[in-house]
């Protein structure tokens, strides 16, 4: 398999293990929106019990294993980084251009994803 296939590959795998967990996240959130949580601690919660939902994802699925601590460590500081700019832009969206709680979360999906593939990629499942 070249290299080419084994990133297609892996990309692919990337791609259909993120519409389940965007589908898990997504849920979390909007079922915490509809019984009256504020919207950041929604989105805290959601992406809380994404973290170990999508390691678990990522790790077997689309990145072939945990490969240890480390790596857990640096998944949770790729989330953290992560939630805190999807909790920028959803304020921004909801509290300055008004757009509704479950809109604005849903518009700043291709955001998350492609920070997820950078980071996933390119930092947490690196190969050296």
């Amino acid at each position: 398999m070249s290299l080419s296939n084994l990133l297609d590959s892996r990309f692919i795998k990337f791609v259909l293990v993120g519409v389940l967990n965007t589908i898990f996240g997504y849920s979390v959130y909007a079922a915490l929106l509809f019984i009256k949580f504020p919207y950041l601690i929604a989105l805290l919660v959601a992406t809380i019990a994404g973290v170990v939902f999508n390691y678990f994802s990522f790790g077997r699925i689309a990145f072939n294993g945990h490969k240890g601590w480390a790596v857990f460590l640096k998944f949770i500081i790729a989330y953290a980084l992560i939630y805190t700019i999807n909790a920028l832009l959803l304020k921004l969206l909801i509290d300055y251009l008004i757009i509704n709680n479950y809109l604005a979360q849903i518009m700043c999906i291709p955001v998350n994803v492609f920070l997820s593939w950078v980071f996933m990629s390119l930092w947490v499942y690196k190969e050296n």
